[in-house]
């Protein structure tokens, strides 16, 4: 049933722990501010993330600190990689997984079950029930994190999050898009591929941000997630147009996805 990778993949955290509460040891009630250097490359580390996001959410939560501890993420899996895995397991934190795979969400009912401080839904995340999902998970109105990764339609789920104003979100994007246009897969397209075609750009994020109050503060190396902050606590940051984008470098191979023939195309904002 357990594989060698399976076991190099505990020994991995097992030894990354340290650093990390290291790390985690900084956040507090209060903001932190810049330790000279604003930008957060150098902040990325990896326990339970796919990439450096584990790092890069402990560094900003240290800068603008915590209020209620509460995280929210969507396409997490069986809950054995994903942003907020660590602030579940090590922090102890306040939160609502939801997954929509079945064979996937029993992994993580069954790894949470007795933790009552954790909510595990079985549910396909959408725009029109998004906010009635986290109304079900008792999500506040003002969570510290959340995190959108549903391969694919991430743009609309976050325009539809009206009644909600997380302090950071974390949401992917499609880093093989021109960062300066606003381009997204159409409301409705069927699941992702496997394909190039996914997601929206940089650009189109960026704009919806603004439009929502939030500010761009980091791309993580591997052009995965963008990361979002208040705009009200994001002094300590690089401003935006000096963030650093990035092109297709998923595990820090160079590589991207596979190009798409089927001649869909994106929407245009």
């Amino acid at each position: 049933m357990f594989t060698e990778s399976d076991r190099r993949k505990a020994d991995v955290v097992y030894s990354a722990l340290p650093e990390y509460m290291r790390r985690v040891r900084r956040i507090g009630a209060h903001p932190g501010g810049a330790d000279g250097e604003t930008a957060l490359t150098g902040y990325e580390y990896r326990l339970f993330s796919q990439n450096g996001e584990d790092g890069v959410i402990a560094e900003i939560l240290r800068r603008i600190g915590v209020t209620g501890c509460w995280f929210v993420e969507f396409g997490v899996e069986s809950g054995r990689e994903g942003n907020c895995i660590a602030l579940a397991d090590v922090l102890g934190w306040h939160g609502l997984f939801m997954e929509a795979d079945p064979a996937h969400n029993h992994l993580l009912h069954q790894k949470y079950r007795w933790n009552q401080a954790v909510t595990t839904l079985h549910a396909t995340v959408t725009p029109d029930r998004a906010e009635e999902l986290f109304g079900i998970g008792k999500v506040p109105a003002e969570p510290d994190i959340v995190s959108i990764d549903i391969d694919g339609g991430d743009y609309w789920i976050w325009e539809a999050l009206r009644d909600y104003r997380p302090r950071v979100l974390v949401i992917e994007y499609n880093s093989a898009l021109s960062p300066e246009e606003k381009l997204v897969q159409p409301p409705g397209t069927e699941p992702w591929s496997g394909t190039v075609f996914f997601g929206a750009s940089l650009g189109a994020l960026t704009g919806l941000a603004a439009e929502k109050g939030y500010r761009l503060v980091h791309c993580e190396m591997a052009g995965v997630n963008a990361f979002f902050v208040r705009a009200d606590l994001a002094g300590d940051f690089p401003l935006p147009e000096n963030v650093q984008r990035r092109g297709p470098n998923y595990f820090l191979t160079s590589h991207g996805h596979p190009q798409d023939d089927t001649g869909r195309t994106y929407r245009r904002l």
